[in-house]
């Protein structure tokens, strides 16, 4: 392949001005100056640069648990391109990309592929302005790791101290500048970070902190209390006999999400639909049929600050947001990114990540929930829900670390396994909703089969 005048793919290229290095060898290509090829008609591309620093204590039985920080710098991103025989490529971006252009340009043309519903390239629009970034994050991911050593040698004492005899236990941070550029002019660059810290005791039990700023004073002893208090009662041997006729049991927040996430949102991306391969048809969403309580809503929403979810826009340039997909428990419209918004109709989504929101007059407390309960479950862990069949709403799923609940008190633990259908469960009248407020999504209370094993 011929070389065009003035190439530079050779030279030591800094990381501060790769994305503009990248940008003019793809104009290069527009205006033809690799002739073998055609031209690019259209381009869009997402680069992202960031380091991130990690410390862990990994299985504590052994003498001296800290290793030294492990500190990663990455440069890494993803292009799509649109020939002018209307061909598309669709590929991976990473340091060696500048140097090796003229081959990788090559390697991209023998990749295209014809795409019937190929998307166009966005014109810029609006985006909103999210807070995702946090300086003081910055600060740690640069080399100052003493808060990694504190919260870690914090939670290690605590934990041990309580009994526990394994502790597993992460801190991380991560600092990215991200880029986003298009052939129709979109020019977008912004920071963002994250932090996160978690425990796990004798693996049976583990909790912590993950958003896009460092966490309030007295997260830490939040997180390591709950943690204590939990695996004291995940520890006790428990006893219960199930209701023939159905048990009240209570999912935790992320129990609950795994259920929404496997038969009701895993139904609404726009692939699943547009191909017949969900439980919901687009004739569906263009009708507004029901399909939970009226009480019920889910929410994309990239506008919440700090939170990891956060957006202010894809790689194809649409503009974080707020936009309903079940709005009174009726449907909306699919997650669609730009392919299938064509293929369906609908417009694309605003981008953001999803949320369950429950009309009422006022918020239940998890423990408020809990103390009203007579006689049930709550349900700590489950196994066996990648296997489910989310089309059908039908499921039986093993809850290994189930605490029971009697006289609105939490007993010992139990083995369960968990009968029934999920979408009947967001129908059903009885079904209740409690709030964590260090959780975005609420516990769920529901009627189902259970079987305990012995």
């Amino acid at each position: 392949m011929s070389r065009p005048d003035n190439d530079f793919t050779t030279q030591q290229v800094d990381e501060n001005d790769y994305i503009e290095r990248l940008v003019e060898l793809i104009r290069k290509a527009e205006r033809g100056e690799w002739p073998q090829l055609p031209k690019i008609v259209g381009w869009r591309m997402t680069v992202y640069d960031g380091e991130s620093v990690t410390l862990s204590i990994v299985d504590n039985k052994l003498g001296d648990v800290y290793g030294p920080p492990t500190a990663r710098s990455s440069l890494s991103g993803g292009i799509y391109l649109i020939w002018e025989d209307n061909k598309r490529t669709n590929s991976s971006l990473d340091r060696r990309t500048l140097d090796e252009f003229e081959e990788r340009l090559l390697e991209w043309r023998l990749s295209a592929f014809d795409e019937e519903y190929g998307p166009a390239i966005l014109e810029p629009q609006t985006y909103p302005e999210v807070p995702i970034f946090d300086e003081k994050i910055k600060t740690l991911v640069e080399g100052d790791t003493t808060l990694f050593f504190q919260i870690l040698q914090q939670g290690y004492k605590e934990l041990r101290a309580s009994e526990i005899e394994f502790v597993d236990a992460r801190a991380s941070a991560g600092s990215q500048t991200n880029y986003i550029r298009n052939s129709k002019g979109l020019d977008v660059s912004f920071d963002s970070t994250s932090f996160s810290f978690s425990f796990s005791a004798d693996r049976i039990y583990g909790n912590g902190y993950s958003k896009r700023r460092i966490y309030p004073e007295g997260e830490v002893e939040r997180v390591l209390e709950d943690i204590k208090v939990t695996t004291a009662l995940l520890k006790k041997a428990g006893k219960y006999t199930p209701n023939p006729a159905g048990d009240r049991v209570i999912l935790q927040p992320g129990i609950a999400g795994s259920f929404w996430n496997t038969y009701v949102l895993s139904n609404i991306y726009g692939s699943a639909v547009a191909n017949g391969q969900a439980a919901f048809k687009l004739d569906d969403f263009k009708q507004g049929k029901q399909i939970l309580r009226s009480d019920m809503n889910l929410v994309l929403d990239g506008l919440r600050p700090y939170e990891l979810s956060a957006s202010r826009l894809t790689g194809e340039g649409i503009p974080g947001g707020r936009a309903a997909l079940v709005n009174q428990g009726k449907l909306v419209t699919p997650i669609l990114d730009l392919k299938y918004a064509g293929i369906t109709g609908f417009p694309p989504t605003l981008s953001g990540g999803s949320f369950i929101e429950i009309d009422e007059p006022e918020k239940t407390s998890l423990e408020d929930l809990i103390k009203r309960v007579d006689k049930g479950l709550l349900v700590y862990s489950l196994l066996g829900m990648h296997t489910q069949d989310g089309t059908s709403g039908r499921y039986s799923v093993g809850a290994p670390r189930t605490l029971v609940v009697e006289g609105g008190e939490l007993k010992g633990k139990v083995k369960a396994t968990l009968s029934g259908n999920f979408f009947d469960n967001l129908k059903d009248e009885r079904t209740a909703f409690a709030w964590d407020p260090y959780e975005d999504n609420p516990a769920m209370e529901m009627i189902c089969q259970v079987i305990i094993e012995e």
